[in-house]
């Protein structure tokens, strides 16, 4: 199982931050996963939020405003993977903007770095599955309501073999018929020790955590 640290380990360090990668690394994570947003001086910034703390829209702020504002220095997708080239890295794409640059800078990669990019707005996955040979995945707060969807998705762009789920739509059976047909599974959002077990029982491929104690790697939970 991969085992993601969510933003990376921010019990002592801002989340997506170059230091909180670091952090989740040295505990043993095998990998952070993150988001990637465009700002609007023309970078890939690792930010969660759409809004930046004072309600400004991230993609109205140069990377250096949005730090500021932040607090810390926001990273760009370049540094990271440059300073981290042996994790497994999944980057979850935020929104179109900047898409081109974003898959570009995957690429000149993906030779060397684990890299599974994924997304809520599954044509950025599609549209990455045009110049990437990496894994491409779903993200999924809802269940499909048919296999049919899956078929749908396999046909369309045979790439995409992975799908990471909210842990609260998890559903064994559906799980497994998924797993017939090719795909790979992900977990966020498991949030205690009893959740995660259900995880491991279910050979789940990935689960992307907070919390380090409960996949054996510490007794510090990553959030703040």
């Amino acid at each position: 199982m991969h085992l993601l640290a969510h933003r990376g380990c921010t019990w002592q360090q801002p989340e997506n931050t170059l230091a909180a990668f670091a952090s989740a690394l040295a505990l043993g994570f095998t990998g952070i996963e993150t988001d990637v947003r465009w700002s609007l001086d023309g970078e890939a910034i690792l930010y969660h939020d759409r809004l930046s703390p004072r309600g400004q829209a991230v993609a109205a702020l140069t990377r250096k405003e949005l730090s500021h504002q932040a607090g810390f220095i926001v990273p760009s997708l370049s540094e990271a993977l440059d300073a981290f080239p042996d994790a497994f890295w999944n980057i979850e794409l935020k929104t179109p903007a900047g898409l081109p640059s974003i898959l570009s800078t995957l690429s000149k990669v993906q030779d060397k770095t684990p890299i599974l990019a994924s997304s809520f707005y599954h044509p950025l996955i599609q549209e990455a599955a045009n110049t990437l040979s990496t894994y491409l995945g779903l993200l999924f707060a809802s269940r499909p309501l048919s296999l049919n969807t899956l078929l749908e998705i396999s046909n369309a762009s045979p790439k995409i073999k992975t799908l990471i789920w909210n842990f609260e739509i998890l559903d064994p059976s559906f799980i497994d018929e998924a797993r017939r047909l090719g795909f790979a599974h992900f977990v966020y959002g498991a949030a205690n020790e009893i959740e995660h077990e259900w995880c491991r029982k279910l050979a789940i491929d990935g689960i992307i955590t907070d919390y380090p104690e409960w996949v054996g790697l510490g007794s510090a939970p990553c959030w703040q």
